[in-house]
């Protein structure tokens, strides 16, 4: 690999590591407002919303 790739290479890694950890940090944080919803629910059929999540489905 020429050097000049080689760089662009390590650059490009950076972002992904970048990318990754703000991934990671959004993942974390989305699971624990899950655990929270957890939490608040009284029965296992409660825990899957079915019209909220065709909801969201259709909005994406």
């Amino acid at each position: 690999m020429s050097p000049k790739n080689k760089k662009k290479l390590e650059i490009i890694r950076s972002k992904l590591d970048k990318l990754d950890n703000k991934l990671l940090s959004l993942i974390k944080y989305r699971t624990n407002l899950v655990k929270e919803v957890l939490k608040l629910k009284e029965f296992k059929k409660e825990i899957v919303d079915k019209k909220r999540i065709n909801f969201i489905l259709k909005k994406n």
